[in-house]
């Protein structure tokens, strides 16, 4: 009986083993295979938009549209933790006294800036010859105007975009 015991107790601490390394197998390769890409290419979109978004600013700080902003007031964040895996879409924040006109206006001319930077440098967005950026939000939260910008160069990202117009 006590052998038997002992084989028991033995099958199960094998079990609990080859458990504990499927599981750590299963993350690592899930991290290199997975994670860790998809990271690097959403990291890639924010360089990319943070590039086009300050080029745009610029261009309306020197249109008197925006006071000069100090390039460490802007700040983006990434937004896809919040809607999914794949999409590729940041918020930007500045100081609401920079700007100097009302916030639709804002809007538009941010639109504007960001299909004129698609254009010139030849960026469309995935599958269609439409501007790559999407200004799809903006608003006031305190002393900070808040601004949304979708990058659309995947198909997870243009989804979100048309559930986002579903929703108004």
């Amino acid at each position: 009986m006590e052998v038997k015991g002992r084989l028991t107790m033995m099958l199960i601490i094998q079990i609990v083993i080859g458990l504990v390394a499927a599981f750590a197998v299963y993350n690592l390769i899930h991290y290199l295979f997975v994670t860790r890409p998809s990271r690097k290419r959403l990291l890639s979109a924010q360089r990319t938009v943070n590039k086009a978004v300050a080029e745009v600013l610029k261009a309306l700080i020197s249109a008197d549209k925006l006071a000069p902003i100090k390039e460490e007031e802007l700040h983006s964040e990434m937004i896809a933790n919040i809607w999914g895996r794949g999409v590729m879409a940041f918020e930007y924040h500045i100081p609401i006294d920079r700007v100097k006109g009302a916030i639709p206006d804002l809007k538009e001319l941010l639109t504007k800036g960001l299909d004129e930077y698609s254009q010139k440098n030849e960026i469309h967005a995935h599958g269609k010859k439409s501007s790559v950026f999407v200004v799809t939000d903006i608003w006031q939260l305190d002393d900070r105007l808040h601004f949304d910008v979708a990058y659309l160069i995947n198909l997870t990202t243009i989804e979100y975009i048309d559930d986002l117009n579903r929703l108004h």
